[in-house]
């Protein structure tokens, strides 16, 4: 499964985008991302009808954590702290799964996504 990873490289000072690659089963996904995110508790939130974002639950609660503002495409305003993936929201029956990024999801982001990082967490654990 992939995923579309922004974060803040503070050596260089500057925004980082990269595709990750997670080779997991459904059930461990979790156990990943919460690695990749460095992450006890995962937090979902809908950037429109087909792209989540994943945050830490926590972010916001971690010193030296990036803070950053995005603009949803419904003009919804989220401040968001850590590192951020994108995945695809996939509807089933019962509830909604994640899924893989498509590479027309992340060329449309890198076109459209309006980002910008507002600080740095100071205080926190």
């Amino acid at each position: 499964m992939k995923f579309y990873v922004i974060s803040f490289d503070t050596d260089a000072f500057k925004l980082k985008a990269e595709v990750t690659k997670i080779d997991s089963t459904l059930g461990d996904i979790y156990d990943e991302l919460s690695s990749l995110i460095e992450s006890d508790s995962l937090e979902f939130v809908d950037y429109n009808n087909e792209i989540v974002i994943i945050i830490d639950e926590q972010g916001k609660c971690k010193k030296g954590n990036p803070m950053f503002r995005i603009v949803t495409e419904d003009g919804i305003t989220l401040d968001l702290a850590g590192k951020i993936l994108f995945a695809r929201n996939i509807e089933n029956d019962f509830s909604t799964d994640i899924g893989s990024i498509k590479h027309e999801d992340i060329f449309n982001l890198r076109l459209n996504l309006d980002i910008k990082l507002i600080g740095m967490i100071t205080g926190g654990l």
